[in-house]
């Protein structure tokens, strides 16, 4: 192979069992793993390390190849390639159904991720903003989000206010069209060209592998995929067969599936210990009141409703000028001792 150095591809980290959530950068990733390319991946979140703004990136040497199309064929030009023994129709099939791809199936793609409100809220924005790296996670969800409108309303020349039906005849109608030729094309063969991956299986596990296996919530095109069964079985194939879980993954799966729990029992708990800090309250006010009864200090006073409704007798006024007198006085001493 040409060139010096070591070859590293940039590209976004994995999540949802993939290697990778970004379409582009699992192209290149199954590329480089169908044709064992000795590539150093490099899980970056940061696509400011781009030339272009986007990720992946390869870098060999003093090459930079940062699109899809441009890693490919640097690729192939150092002899790295999955396409090789492919005939000529099937190569000119390749180049139809990439073009098929990007026309028909991306625009929907793009939509479902950053334009559809409900995946861009629960879904897409949190996600990337998590694991962008400070300061860029600010503002880079919405940046992909206006850069997605664009290249989805312009492509198929319609302007954002438009109704619902307008956008699934327009963008939705034609990517589920094209879900049905890579289905029909596919076949039950293992791969689009036999027992062996191509540049093809590269572009479409990119593609449909993020709707596959996403939390997209009520999306269409998910739904329409998993009545492609073939087309499900060859991204679970790639995925088993040339991304199995390394050790590292694995206990990084576990940490973030721990502390999911961690906060989903902190969000289950609370009413708990709202309600428990309520009973702690009465019980306490409870025990005051009982010690009190039985300290004396609060007396229950039984009156009998009869005698206080009934006028009570009149007491005899006390004198004004009331004097105490004795019984015996000092005379009546001296008479009795005599």
């Amino acid at each position: 192979m040409a060139g010096d150095g070591e070859m590293e591809l940039h590209v976004w980290k994995g999540d949802w069992n993939l290697p990778s959530v970004d379409p582009n950068c699992l192209a290149a990733l199954a590329y480089c793993k169908f044709a064992g390319v000795p590539v150093c991946v490099k899980k970056t979140n940061n696509p400011w390390k781009s030339p272009s703004g986007e990720l992946p990136v390869l870098i060999h040497g003093k090459v930079t190849e940062t699109s899809i199309n441009n890693i490919f064929g640097y690729l192939r030009k150092q002899n790295w390639g999955s396409d090789f023994d492919l005939t000529n129709k099937q190569s000119a099939d390749v180049i139809a159904y990439t073009s098929l791809l990007e026309e028909k199936l991306l625009p929907a793609l793009l939509h479902s991720w950053w334009i559809d409100g409900k995946t861009y809220v629960d879904v897409t924005r949190p996600w990337y903003a998590k694991a962008a790296p400070f300061p860029l996670n600010f503002f880079l969800p919405g940046q992909k989000q206006r850069q997605a409108s664009d290249r989805v309303y312009t492509s198929k020349g319609i302007g954002e206010n438009v109704l619902d039906t307008e956008i699934d005849a327009k963008i939705y109608k034609e990517a589920k069209e094209c879900l049905n030729h890579l289905s029909y094309k596919l076949g039950d063969q293992d791969f689009f060209f036999g027992s062996s991956p191509s540049s093809l299986d590269a572009l479409v596990f990119g593609f449909l592998a993020p709707i596959l296996n996403a939390p997209l919530p009520g999306s269409q095109l998910t739904n329409h995929l998993r009545g492609c069964p073939n087309l499900c079985s060859l991204c679970t194939k790639i995925i088993q067969r040339f991304f199995p879980p390394s050790a590292e993954d694995i206990d990084t799966h576990k940490k973030e599936k721990q502390e999911e729990k961690k906060m989903s029992d902190a969000s289950l708990d609370f009413p708990h210990k709202k309600r428990n800090m309520f009973l702690s309250a009465i019980f306490a006010a409870i025990a005051m009141v009982g010690y009190a009864f039985m300290s004396g200090l609060v007396q229950i006073e039984v009156v009998d409703e009869e005698k206080e409704s009934s006028p009570s007798p009149a007491k005899p006024s006390e004198p004004s000028n009331f004097e105490f007198q004795p019984l015996f006085t000092e005379d009546d001493e001296q008479q009795e001792d005599s």
